[in-house]
């Protein structure tokens, strides 16, 4: 008995030395609203994810670190602080050459958020006052007077009491001759009797025929586009001269700047609301999920937001080159996605 209790306490030492304390794993994360919410708590779509992700797969032990950007969380993976940083992390190819990114969990597109603007009474009627619309008006005046001109020449001796020899009142006559004919209103209060009158009367009853409906045409073409003008921006085409807050992309500022816009950079979904809400900038351009959740309260009577397919992009978990648990991961990414379950959490925290 003397000798167990010895050997047992020759070998209790050694057992305690093969015991092996599990290292949680180093979870940072870093994002806006919804996908990270809270900070000494965290939660949102990013954080149900990973959580979904570590109950799948055994990972019991992990801890969770704050980061106060997204680009601050890169460099910590990159220097090794964490093993994983989780969030609204876009996949770009600068990133990728200083962190491996995950299987793309999330897949978003953009949304623009502008101030419902009304158009006023002279930028309706404006276009009337266009130069091209005036030179169409003076160029059927013109035609107008020449065939006014025409028929009076050819009738002033034949109907001189309809055509009166004096120029200015039988010209007169002549244009509203030409003016009832284009019009087709046919008073019959003056007709022409030569021959030579009915040509050009019968010539001008065709030619007008043809610029009449090209003329109306035009008109109703300028109601309307001027009827769907909006000032209002909901797409990319109308920010020309207009200042826009984007987040960092080379191709955002391309894009916009291509159109004439001025692309005003912001790190964060707050700052670039904040921005628009003070009239800072004339329209705000962001990720369509983040942008559908921090408006949910805002001021819906005098902002619209339009989604925008335009632009895509993927989101993902940023690793340190070489991490062991990030094929585990991809897996498990992947099997999520194919069973509906990240869809359903996205789905729910926009629900909230």
């Amino acid at each position: 008995m003397h000798r167990f209790i010895l050997q047992i306490l020759l070998v209790f030492p050694f057992l305690l030395l093969g015991q092996t304390t599990e290292t949680p794993l180093r979870v940072g994360y870093s994002g806006s609203e919804p996908f990270i919410i809270g900070q000494n708590k965290p939660e949102g779509i990013a954080i149900d994810i990973w959580r979904e992700i570590a109950y799948t797969m055994d990972l019991d032990t992990y801890e969770f670190q704050p980061y106060p950007t997204v680009e601050n969380g890169i460099n910590a993976v990159k220097n090794g602080e964490i093993d994983v940083l989780i969030g609204p992390i876009t996949i770009t190819a600068e990133r990728a050459t200083q962190v491996s990114f995950s299987q793309p969990y999330f897949d978003t597109g953009f949304a623009i958020l502008a101030p419902v603007l009304e158009m006023s009474i002279w930028e309706r009627l404006g276009p009337f006052f266009s130069t091209n619309f005036l030179y169409a008006v003076v160029i059927l005046l013109f035609i107008l007077s020449l065939v006014g001109v025409l028929v009076w020449l050819a009738e002033r001796k034949t109907s001189p009491d309809a055509f009166s020899s004096h120029p200015l009142k039988g010209i007169g006559t002549g244009i509203w001759l030409a003016l009832v004919t284009m019009t087709t209103v046919g008073y019959g209060d003056f007709a022409p009797k030569t021959i030579l009158g009915r040509f050009i009367i019968g010539t001008w009853m065709i030619v007008s025929l043809i610029m009449a409906t090209s003329f109306v045409a035009g008109i109703a073409s300028t109601l309307t586009l001027t009827g769907s003008q909006e000032k209002t921006i909901k797409a990319i085409n109308q920010l020309d001269n207009k200042k826009v807050a984007i987040p960092p992309s080379d191709k955002l500022v391309e894009s916009i700047t291509n159109v004439g816009g001025e692309p005003i950079i912001v790190d964060s979904v707050e700052e670039g609301y904040n921005l628009l809400m003070a009239g800072t900038v004339d329209a705000f351009l962001y990720d369509k999920v983040q942008l559908e959740y921090i408006f949910s309260e805002g001021k819906k009577d005098s902002y619209i937001l339009t989604k925008n397919n335009t632009f895509t992009q993927h989101y993902g978990f940023a690793f340190a080159p070489g991490s062991t648990i990030q094929n585990s991961i991809d897996v498990t990414i992947l099997q999520l996605k194919e069973a509906g379950i990240i869809n359903r959490i996205v789905s729910s925290w926009l629900v909230k």
